[in-house]
């Protein structure tokens, strides 16, 4: 992402100025704090930063819920000729994310055109975070052994899982594919977990 204050339109150089996305949920860091709103300042996309307004992510890609364009308005779709198989993102969390979970090439493309308005693309959603900041982040599960402690101490969590879930827990053997079995009885179980 170039400038548009360090832009020298008398350059014979190929570098456009981007105009990213910003989104702005609940968890993102308010303020000049957010590196996404400095990002946003910087590349011209806002004019000012409000001190009260969240700034949690600054996307950049051809993703149709927040397409990059060039100063004049052109896509980067058009630009590029297509869709990018990517969206690069640059994230402030100022609060703890939700769990993420996403399928697979052809699990999205299935999901996509079986239910397209929560399915909103065909891709897979392969990650990398490479931390600007200081930045904490769980990738997995703990252990079944842990896991089995925690249901037994909080009786909130053990209430969103199923009792089959809960057995299969407590009762998995050594083997891999029986840990995976339980593992994935639990977390279906609990993210299935009614609201109330």
């Amino acid at each position: 992402m170039a400038s548009v204050h360090t832009y020298d339109k008398s350059s014979h150089r190929h570098v456009l100025p981007l105009r990213p996305t910003i989104k702005d949920y609940a968890w993102g860091i308010r303020g000049l704090d957010s590196r996404v709103a400095r990002f946003a300042l910087e590349s011209g996309v806002i004019d000012e930063v409000d001190p009260d307004s969240p700034y949690a992510e600054l996307w950049l890609g051809t993703h149709p819920s927040g397409p990059t364009t060039l100063r004049d308005g052109t896509t980067l779709e058009s630009v590029v000729g297509g869709q990018l198989p990517f969206l690069f993102k640059v994230l402030s969390a100022g609060k703890a994310l939700s769990i993420q979970a996403h399928p697979c090439k052809e699990g999205a493309k299935r999901l996509h055109l079986e239910n397209p308005i929560n399915y909103v693309d065909d891709n897979h959603k392969p990650e990398l975070a490479v931390a600007l900041t200081p930045f904490e982040a769980m990738c997995g599960f703990r252990r079944l052994e842990e896991i089995a402690i925690l249901i037994k101490k909080h009786p909130e969590f053990a209430a969103c899982i199923s009792n089959e879930a809960k057995l299969a827990i407590f009762l998995c053997s050594r083997d891999e594919n029986d840990k995976k079995k339980a593992l994935r009885m639990l977390f279906k179980s609990f993210m299935s977990c009614p609201a109330e």
